[in-house]
């Protein structure tokens, strides 16, 4: 994996995860333009307070499908959930076809990922955006029925006990009966595992070992101290089959005793931060959308530790917080999430603007319609279908020949190459009728602010950006034209506010504990950590 480039201060355990998706999809691209759109992601990482945890480039692959290894290996990484962000070049790196653009964030979503963009702020236009979250809806409700007749399968399938679709714990293999079999190689690993950790061996050292002998984890890569929990707290290794809500002990083989495996979770339980530091709630939704209006950098999600051991989270100024060049305050996450969803909610939900933002869908789409690449192939197919008229007319006139023949068939596989490459074009340009969009913006009206899940749903949905001063406040939409932005007066919420007491202390990993007096500004008492630290 490329290492992310060191630029000052830049501290990278403090920093959230991502991961780099890079692509080209033409052989005559030089590889290099591989190596710009890394070097790009992780120039904007570092600017932007992401630590980039693992790479994944297709080379020579179109995004008009899903056919990618690199792509498909990133879903697939996704699910266990030891990154925040996909960072990616341009929109048209992750997918150029909108319909699976919208399909694999949606996905993303549910694992708590976001798909940001290193050289496109507003990407594909900003009711782009509010397009791909109507598209998300509305592949979320045509997709139920087909869903509900996969879940059908795959129920019949666990109340067999059967290995149904996803990824296949260490140590087992599928037999062949269809359901789970104890592969010996792997099996051993596991029950090392167990043994060395009911004796307190730490997980790195067992990392170590293993990774020293050629051992891989499952999908190939090396252990690390993050590799374990997954493993230690599967009931499978003690025989019981888990899918969904079907249970059944004794429903595939044990690869360790019972004993062993309650053992080791009660050490789990009574150790210490037995796998990092644990940080609950952790989450911040304006991240790459909240700026400081003093300086203009990011605001950057951070947390502190009150004298009584109580958590509070906060953004903080990044050039505040990385070259102390800015008096930017702190500010309370809760506090300024829940103002920016009830701003954002007051302002579209006015029925001149629901109307306003969907002719402006509507617009975009007739622009999308047209877009240069269909009108290309369009026009290309007109030219070829001149250039096999005037052959025609030359075998009418009695010009046979082996060139003329030969020609009329190299015209004819061009014509279907390039109607194909329409087709493919006209299906990704998905329409959704303008009472649909309507529809979709109404239904945010019965939403309940202090639903985190909702909350989310508003921000991405119409929250293009966030200026942020002490006194007022600066909300971008995601449309363009009349209204697309609003400015309020606000009485912020200070930092000594958030804390009751005299002072809060913050433990920072290897630094003595420090103490702040609430009436002075906070600066370097903060703990700094990212999402990737809770589990």
């Amino acid at each position: 994996m490329m290492g992310v480039k060191k630029q000052g201060p830049f501290d990278e355990s403090q920093a959230q995860p991502c991961v780099i998706y890079a692509r080209y999809s033409s052989h005559a691209q030089r590889d290099a333009s591989i190596e710009q759109q890394v070097a790009d992601c992780e120039e904007y990482a570092q600017r932007n307070g992401l630590r980039v945890v693992k790479i994944y480039a297709d080379r020579h692959l179109t995004g008009k499908n899903d056919k990618r290894p690199q792509f498909q290996q990133m879903l697939k990484d996704a699910a266990h959930g030891h990154w925040s962000y996909v960072l990616c070049w341009k929109l048209d790196r992750f997918a150029r076809n909108r319909y699976d653009s919208a399909t694999y964030k949606y996905r993303l979503k549910k694992h708590g990922i976001r798909v940001i963009y290193a050289k496109e702020s507003i990407p594909d236009g900003p009711e782009g955006i509010l397009l791909e979250s109507v598209l998300e809806g509305s592949a979320e409700y045509y997709s139920a029925n087909l869903s509900q007749n996969i879940k059908r399968g795959m129920r019949y399938n666990a109340l067999a006990c059967k290995v149904n679709n996803g990824s296949m714990p260490f140590g087992y293999c599928k037999g062949p009966d269809g359901r789970f079999a104890i592969y010996e190689p792997e099996a051993e690993v596991v029950r090392e595992i167990f043994r060395k950790v009911s004796k307190g061996t730490p997980f790195v050292d067992i990392a170590n070992s293993l990774n020293g002998r050629g051992i891989h984890t499952k999908r190939g890569g090396l252990w690390g101290k993050n590799s374990f929990h997954a493993i230690l707290h599967n009931e499978a290794y003690i025989g019981v089959y888990h899918y969904s809500d079907v249970r059944v002990e004794g429903g595939m083989p044990a690869i360790i005793d019972k004993a062993l495996f309650l053992e080791v979770e009660q050490r789990l339980k009574t150790k210490k931060n037995p796998q990092g530091r644990h940080r609950e709630n952790g989450d911040y939704m304006l991240t790459g959308k909240l700026f400081c209006g003093l300086c203009g950098s990011p605001m950057i999600g951070v947390a502190g530790t009150s004298r009584s051991g109580e958590l509070y989270f906060y953004y903080s100024c990044n050039k505040r917080r990385v070259e102390r060049a800015c008096k930017k305050r702190h500010v309370r996450r809760d506090w300024i999430e829940r103002l920016v969803v009830q701003a954002a909610l007051d302002h579209i939900l006015q029925p001149e603007v629901i109307q306003w933002v969907a002719d402006s869908v509507m617009a975009y789409q007739e622009r999308a319609g047209n877009s240069s690449v269909l009108a290309g192939l369009r026009d290309d197919l007109s030219e070829n279908q001149k250039a096999t008229e005037n052959v025609m007319k030359a075998i009418e006139a009695g010009i046979i020949t082996v060139t003329t023949k030969g020609r009329l068939m190299e015209l004819e596989a061009e014509a279907s190459r390039i109607r194909d490459a329409i087709c493919l074009e006209e299906a990704s340009l998905t329409h959704i009728e303008r009472d649909f969009i309507v529809y979709w913006m109404e239904q945010f009206r019965g939403g309940n602010v202090e639903s985190a899940e909702f909350r989310r749903k508003v921000i991405d949905s119409f929250v293009n950006a966030v200026y942020l001063w002490d006194d007022h406040i600066r909300i971008a939409f995601n449309y363009s034209g009349k209204g697309s932005a609003v400015d309020m007066d606000i009485i912020m919420e200070t930092e000594a506010e958030s804390f009751a007491g005299p002072g809060c202390s913050c433990n920072a990993p290897g630094t003595p504990p420090k103490h702040t007096n609430p009436n002075s500004e906070m600066g370097s008492d903060l703990c700094v950590f990212s999402s990737s630290d809770r589990h």
